[in-house]
């Protein structure tokens, strides 16, 4: 990897009101961060430099922030014609099968994860 190479994390479980100075101080020591976008209880970080986004992942994925683990790993883009969806205020005695069953009726379900406290992603 050379120095001008940037690398997309995503950031999961994040508090509400994480602000991006916040986000972007944490992954500051890793290397360049060129961008930073919070949404809601994620973010995507763009950060540049030899090795940084490794050293990020290993050292921030799972470490407390406000109250709640980091999720950091390297972003995956989605593939071509593909949609993500968020799907919210589910009931506890909902399943990841029971989702995936539901909407594989409209087309097939890549990737479905149920995150307590979250939205829920499919």
């Amino acid at each position: 990897m050379d120095k001008s190479h940037t690398v997309k994390l995503f950031v999961g479980n994040l508090a509400l009101d994480t602000t991006q100075e916040e986000l972007s101080a944490i992954f500051e020591p890793y290397g360049q961060v060129v961008s930073c976008s919070v949404l809601r209880q994620f973010a995507f970080v763009h950060l540049q430099g030899e090795g940084a986004a490794d050293r990020a992942i290993r050292e921030l994925n799972g470490r407390e922030f406000r109250g709640r683990n980091l999720v950091v790993e390297e972003s995956r883009g989605r593939p071509l014609h593909s949609t993500k969806v968020f799907v919210g205020n589910l009931s506890g005695m909902c399943t990841t099968e029971d989702l995936k069953q539901l909407f594989q009726t409209f087309g097939k379900v890549l990737e479905c994860d149920k995150v307590k406290g979250e939205q829920n992603t499919l």
